[in-house]
């Protein structure tokens, strides 16, 4: 499939001469073990060793031979991840094609495993961005820590065709330069407000309180409201809408760069506040702000498939490569679901891949197929 052969293009740049066994047929190993649910490398290596994957492997891919364990994994560290990362961001903008009415969370993820090793001066910090509607990343960079996750959206904006997107992050991301990016790129942003922005933060909630609050305001100038009652996972949830296009008044709101737009959403345990750069309704800002933990669902699947929090990983290059395969397999897991089994859940997926040679190459030859649907 299109996917592993632009994938296969960043392993021959890799390759060294002298090296008998290609960097590309270890991307294919390992891109075929992740949609499996091998978890680790060694798993990975064990599973494709085994004889009848051995067997299919030859067959289907033209692998005839495996290196040892310890080769394998060299290699594995061989593969230039800023590369492979160049290639993953525009097959699958490509694949998702136009953005234009989707929304596109934006999030970072520390892998936690790397939090305590030596060989890094801070933990790994990865920054992605998700297409909510396809379920498909789209995009990622790497940082040294968290702190620098702010430069890191900012660049990714930079990257990625969002035209016609509306970007939601949290309130880390809540920056003057960052909405200010997202404008440049041709989108909106719905920013979640907290205190790092104090006087933004007083400023709507302050005005918010007052406006829900005063009987006067609530006759004369009364700030749009919509109420939902969620019910899942065992439980019910009320959640209240508010929004006000009325934000002239704002304290520098001519440094938020397109702002039109306050609001808040008000449940049983707390009040979180937003702003926009679109005209939003309250219903609207009730649907897009559920979108703003989606790309954590995916940061989730990482951690619950492949264990990501918990690899041990001492060489970097290595963990990022990683990082960019399992997105890549969990892509292409969503694109087969949403679009030929949308009954199965992703594990259940990977329990067949694993147990079905012919399920495994299914989803592969459907995914192929469906790209070429998208791309002509």
């Amino acid at each position: 499939m299109e996917i592993i052969k632009g994938i296969k293009e960043a392993g021959t740049k890799a390759e060294h001469h002298g090296y008998y066994y290609k960097l590309s047929n270890i991307i294919e190993i390992m891109i075929l073990g992740l949609l499996c649910r091998m978890q680790t490398m060694k798993d990975i290596y064990y599973w494709a060793t085994s004889k009848d994957v051995k067997v299919m492997l030859q067959i289907y891919f033209g692998i005839k031979k495996i290196p040892c364990y310890s080769h394998f994994t060299n290699l594995v560290g061989l593969l230039e991840s800023d590369e492979l990362n160049k290639i993953f961001m525009e097959f699958f903008s490509k694949l998702v094609g136009s953005v234009v009415g989707k929304t596109v969370s934006i999030d970072g993820k520390t892998v936690c495993s790397t939090a305590n090793m030596k060989n890094y001066d801070s933990p790994l910090h990865i920054a992605s961005a998700f297409v909510v509607e396809n379920g498909i990343t789209i995009g990622q960079l790497a940082t040294e820590a968290k702190s620098n996750e702010i430069p890191a959206v900012r660049e990714l904006i930079k990257l990625l065709d969002i035209t016609g997107a509306t970007v939601v992050a949290d309130a880390l991301n809540c920056q003057k330069k960052t909405a200010k990016e997202v404008i440049k790129a041709g989108a909106n942003y719905v920013f979640s407000v907290k205190k790092n922005q104090r006087n933004l933060y007083d400023d709507i909630s302050e005005m918010v309180d007052f406006k829900i609050n005063d009987e006067i305001e609530k006759r004369e100038s009364p700030m749009e409201k919509i109420v939902k009652i969620d019910k899942g996972h065992g439980r019910i949830e009320k959640r209240t809408a508010y929004v006000s296009h009325d934000v002239e008044w704002l304290y520098n709101r001519d440094k938020w760069e397109g702002l039109q737009t306050i609001g808040a959403i008000k449940t049983a345990a707390e009040t979180r506040y937003y702003i926009s750069s679109r005209k939003l309704t309250a219903e609207q800002l009730l649907d897009i702000t559920r979108s703003e933990w989606a790309v954590e669902s995916m940061h989730w699947q990482l951690d619950v498939l492949w264990g990501e929090d918990v690899t041990t990983l001492h060489e970097e290059n290595t963990q990022k490569t990683l990082n960019i395969l399992r997105k890549t397999a969990l892509n292409i897991l969503k694109t087969y679901r949403n679009n030929f089994a949308p009954k199965l859940n992703i594990a259940d997926i990977m329990r067949k891949c694993l147990h079905n040679t012919d399920f495994l190459l299914a989803v592969l030859l459907q995914f192929n197929d469906y790209e070429r649907n998208v791309t002509n």
